[in-house]
């Protein structure tokens, strides 16, 4: 099947499945944030910073369970993937990408604002933003910042407008290409 198909399959994807002694647990990204399951993938600073800056970018992205739903694809395999960085042709394993991004932009917040994204004030966040969105980042140390913003940013429109529900919350028609079997 081709990546692009796949995509458009992103809906069956968002379903998470967490292994438990008595078997799995499917949940979508929002419930698996709500009970607050361990990630796999990223440490709790990365999550912090990663969140914030995503919920930055899309409002309504942390309450989706964007986080929970990148270090889910995050520990797949890369051909299995979801992330945008599949389809953007990013040297894998992808986890390096982000945990590169998410160093760089720890230590560029701290350099300038003196701390980490999850920590900063909203007029300093909003700083940072337009610092990633300009590459206004002196001495940074990782994918350019510019590309850093568009990947999170479209990860994080996927997981929060990518369903029905989703584009309900922006009073816009659901117009599928191809219509899913279930409601999601």
């Amino acid at each position: 099947m081709e990546p692009l198909q796949q995509r458009r399959r992103f809906l069956k994807a968002l379903l998470l499945a967490y292994p438990l002694v008595s078997g799995a647990l499917l949940l979508s990204p929002a419930e698996a944030r709500q009970r607050k399951l361990p990630l796999s993938v990223l440490d709790a600073e990365e999550a912090a910073d990663l969140e914030t800056v995503i919920e930055a970018l899309v409002p309504g992205s942390a309450g989706a369970g964007a986080v929970h739903f990148i270090d889910y694809q995050l520990a797949r395999p890369s051909a299995d993937s979801l992330l945008m960085l599949r389809y953007l042709g990013v040297a894998e394993p992808h986890v390096n990408f982000y945990r590169s991004g998410l160093m760089a932009l720890a230590r560029h917040s701290i350099e300038r604002y003196g701390k980490r994204p999850a920590e900063l004030p909203a007029p300093a966040l909003d700083q940072l933003i337009t610092d990633l969105i300009t590459d206004d980042t002196q001495d940074w140390a990782g994918p350019p910042a510019s590309f850093l913003y568009f990947v999170w940013r479209s990860d994080g429109i996927d997981v929060t407008y990518g369903t029905e529900d989703g584009m309900a919350v922006l009073d816009t028609p659901y117009m599928a290409h191809i219509r899913p079997e279930q409601v999601w």
